[in-house]
């Protein structure tokens, strides 16, 4: 029974540093700093759960003036404004992988065109009818050129 009594103490002791205002600011440099204490433009940092889950609230800390809060009066609205914002901030690093990944890939079939023309010792296009029609080799030079071209465009773009 003490052993109970001595861990139903010790317990909530363990958890009280846990759930302790963290401040999160950004310096001049872009050194992002967190402290316990609030300096201008802080934004306060809540850890929700035993997840550790990070909240960061849309508030700023003050300057140590009492008569501004650093909080949200609604705790549950601010949660979930910031819990928006972090669905919102991962999407958008979603969309620009997707968007890297496509640009490699158009890098990648331009690259694949340009090598396939500079390779081939005839280039040909696809007549109405299906049969191959043969470039002179002017045509053909203005192709791997036009090819190279779109292939420095598309691989600048994906950097």
């Amino acid at each position: 029974m003490r052993v109970v009594a001595t861990i139903a103490v010790l317990v909530p002791l363990m958890l009280s540093p846990a759930l302790a205002d963290v401040y999160r600011s950004v310096d001049a440099q872009g050194h992002v700093q967190y402290s316990d204490t609030p300096s201008p433009g802080a934004q306060l940092v809540r850890f929700t759960g035993l997840n550790n889950t990070m909240v960061v609230s849309s508030s700023t800390a003050s300057n140590g003036n009492s008569g501004s809060p650093t909080q949200s009066s609604n705790p549950t609205h601010s949660a979930d404004q910031a819990k928006g914002q972090l669905t919102e901030e991962a999407a958008a690093r979603s969309v620009q992988n997707d968007v890297a990944q496509s640009r490699a890939g158009q890098c990648k079939a331009a690259q694949d065109a340009y090598d396939q023309s500079v390779q081939a010792r005839r280039i040909y296009r696809t007549g109405k009818d299906g049969e191959r029609e043969y470039l002179s080799d002017d045509e053909a030079d203005k192709v791997r050129l036009n090819n190279r071209l779109e292939m420095e465009a598309a691989c600048k773009a994906s950097q």
